[in-house]
């Protein structure tokens, strides 16, 4: 199979070796942490659902880290990795004994195109997959999966939209900020004069209801027009369910970027890091709980907040307890809690 970005064949091929031949089962998890909103049988807590470009290195990095078969270990919840990749021809291979999916699908790996890649993995995941929540993310981040699963225990199972907001309605006009997908925008919505609420790209957290919403014909169709994907899915919520949808902001340091970029030295994202990390990636002694996700960081970086992790008062892996400041110990199983 040729798979988009040559840099990536090598790894992708021996990752490929070990799946199963593509399916046409729905897929099911064999235990949860919380009872599924349908009572139809168990689904997976939370699915995170990786935009994959063509870098190995990035891939290699979430696989050792938080999106790999080792990452399993010390939680009770299921969770399934779903890499999406660009290729020519539509795929999908599945390692059921990881709770892994690679989903190849007939796109392009660039910007104006990840509307598309992300619309098309989630149409795709209501179709052959029972689950409760998704979490979009790049293959940039690094992810506390104890934490995140703490914070989806208290929240509603069904019209979910969490992340970090964007309440400034601004259109995009500066070619610095993809400039040339402005008119795309009004051109598919006509007479929209601002953007709706949307929750920033870098990770944002859907209900298995409302990601169907927002895949569905009218999504599809959307995504082949309008080029800005966060935008997208906030103004497709929007329009489709209005203030019926629980939109959830995270508090500031809970998404957090990973470097800050000054007159677009490279360079800068490593020396800002190095500042920046041990806060995010770690609690302090009083009981800070760090950031759930840290975006825009290299391979490097992800493996070094893995580490960093290891030492918050909530393990990111589930070793240490609760991030309410549990003393360390076994990490118990994320059950239900109230829910707002």
């Amino acid at each position: 199979m040729a798979v988009a970005g040559s840099g990536a064949v090598s790894i992708m091929l021996a990752l490929l070796a070990q799946f199963r031949e593509p399916f046409s089962t729905v897929l099911r998890p064999t235990r949860e942490c919380w009872p599924s909103p349908a009572g139809d049988g168990p689904s997976y807590d939370l699915v995170i659902d990786i935009a994959v470009g063509g870098s190995a290195s990035r891939l290699e990095a979430l696989r050792e880290t938080w999106a790999g078969p080792a990452a399993r270990d010390g939680r009770g919840c299921s969770v399934m990795n779903l890499f999406v990749r660009a290729a020519p021809a539509p795929a999908v291979h599945h390692h059921r004994a990881v709770d892994e999916v690679f989903l190849f699908l007939n796109t392009t790996d660039t910007y104006e195109r990840l509307p598309v890649k992300v619309v098309g993995s989630l149409q795709w995941l209501s179709a052959h997959v029972r689950y409760k929540y998704v979490l979009k993310t790049d293959d940039d981040a690094w992810i506390c999966m104890h934490s995140l699963l703490e914070t989806l225990a208290a929240f509603p199972r069904s019209r979910l939209y969490w992340g970090k907001m964007n309440t400034r309605h601004a259109l995009i006009s500066s070619v610095l900020h993809h400039g040339f997908v402005h008119s795309a925008f009004t051109d598919y919505f006509r007479g929209a004069t601002h953007y709706s609420t949307y929750a920033f790209g870098a990770a944002y957290v859907l209900s298995h209801d409302v990601a169907a919403l927002v895949s569905d014909e009218q999504g599809v169709d959307a995504a082949e027009h309008v080029r800005i994907e966060d935008v997208l899915v906030g103004e497709l919520i929007n329009r489709r369910l209005g203030g019926a949808v629980s939109a959830r902001d995270a508090r500031n340091s809970t998404i957090s970027l990973g470097y800050t970029r000054r007159k677009g030295d490279a360079s800068t994202r490593s020396r800002a890091t190095k500042i920046h990390l041990r806060k995010l990636c770690t609690a302090s002694s009083s009981g800070g709980r760090g950031s759930i996700v840290v975006h825009r960081i290299f391979p490097a970086q992800v493996r070094t907040c893995a580490g960093l992790a290891v030492h918050r008062l909530c393990a990111c892996d589930g070793r240490r307890g609760a991030c309410s400041g549990a003393l360390p110990g076994p990490a118990p199983a994320l059950r239900e809690r109230g829910r707002g």
